[in-house]
């Protein structure tokens, strides 16, 4: 094991110290804290003015955007409300026959040609709506029925429009 030396202290000079120290507390050992000194202030240089500069037009420019995604967001909850409002005028346009229609029970088997998108849609509507409605099943041929429904509602009224998109589509 390593032995080290003792520390050496100079015991007079510590005597005197502790001698003349009586009432000055701590400040018999260290030294008050120096007088504050005027320190010149450097003139602000060129950087430093351009980068508060870009700080501020950065500020500014958050609080811009911050303004016109809040705008945006109200434009998009208005628009959603007015669609909403179309989609709910729409299903509330079936008539009581229409929707008695709707409930007969359906027997008549028919393939139709979709693409797999559209298949999965059509399943994962019906087992989204089966989860949302209290009793019963939704099945894919419910959600089909509404959607010919629909589609007679919308060629009455935009006929002229249907044959366009059809035209397209070919």
């Amino acid at each position: 094991m390593v032995k080290r030396s003792p520390l050496s202290f100079d015991n007079e000079e510590l005597t005197k110290n502790l001698k003349e120290s009586a009432g000055k507390g701590l400040n018999a050992f260290f030294s008050p804290t120096p007088p504050p000194q005027n320190v010149e202030k450097k003139p602000e240089t060129k950087k430093e003015t351009h980068l508060q500069t870009e700080i501020k037009q950065d500020i500014k420019e958050a609080k811009m955007m911050k303004t016109n995604k809040k705008n945006e967001q109200e434009s998009n909850i208005t628009n959603n409300i007015v669609s909403n409002i179309v989609s709910n005028i729409t299903i509330l346009q079936f008539s009581d026959n229409e929707i008695e229609e709707l409930r007969e029970p359906a027997y008549k088997a028919q393939t139709f040609r979709l693409t797999e998108r559209e298949t999965e849609w059509v399943k994962d509507t019906s087992y989204h709506l089966s989860k949302d409605i209290k009793h019963g099943k939704i099945s894919q041929a419910d959600i089909l029925r509404i959607s010919f429904k629909l589609f007679e509602k919308f060629l009455e009224n935009n006929k002229a429009d249907l044959v366009k998109l059809l035209q397209q589509i070919k």
